[in-house]
């Protein structure tokens, strides 16, 4: 009898060893040959799950940010504050900064690749209205003033975030994980969100 085999869960680590590679490599890193190697597969392996490099790239970029909005989306069902929530957007932890690697690396090749292009920005949108999301709840539950327009604030923290993520980038040893979570707080500190 063959052996069952948990597709879904076996792109899942194919895109965890992209992300390795990404993170140790960058995107250059990254070859079908590659991402056998580090998943412990054959190519042919990864040849019935992916189509080419750029599929098997696409479908990494999709899996960070669906760990991210899956994070975030827990801890707003789970009624955490907003600096709990938000933080996990953060490039934090090893995991986090991994995903935050692999977006700065598609974004870079995003520019003139349609499909990209339309999930870069299908991403960055998605992300504005999960914080919208995550601000109304936190102002239902009475920890956010009414006054707080929920949308501009959101496009502030997406910014905020986002900039912090490109600053970690640059300087790691910098923006380290104590200093990112500060300045995340104290932004929610002066919209009254703590």
């Amino acid at each position: 009898m063959p052996a069952i085999v948990d597709h879904d869960a076996r792109r899942q680590e194919v895109a965890a060893a992209v992300g390795r590679l990404v993170a140790r490599g960058g995107i250059q890193a990254v070859t079908v040959r590659s991402a056998a190697k580090e998943a412990g597969f054959s190519t042919a392996v990864i040849g019935h799950y992916f189509h080419n490099k750029d599929d098997l790239i696409n479908f990494t970029y999709f899996s960070a940010r669906d760990r991210t909005r899956f994070r975030v989306e827990r801890a707003l069902h789970a009624g955490k504050n907003v600096f709990d929530c938000l933080k996990e957007c953060l490039p934090t932890n090893a995991s986090q900064r991994s995903d935050w690697i692999v977006w700065f690396g598609l974004w870079g090749m995003a520019n003139g690749n349609p499909a990209l292009e339309k999930e870069r920005s299908k991403g960055l949108l998605e992300a504005n209205t999960l914080f919208v999301d995550v601000l109304e709840a936190a102002k239902a539950r009475g920890e956010l003033a009414e006054s707080v327009d929920c949308v501009a604030q959101a496009q502030r923290l997406l910014v905020l975030i986002n900039g912090i993520a490109a600053l970690w980038v640059q300087m790691p040893e910098y923006w380290t994980a104590k200093t990112q979570l500060q300045l995340l707080k104290s932004e929610l500190e002066s919209i009254g969100a703590l």
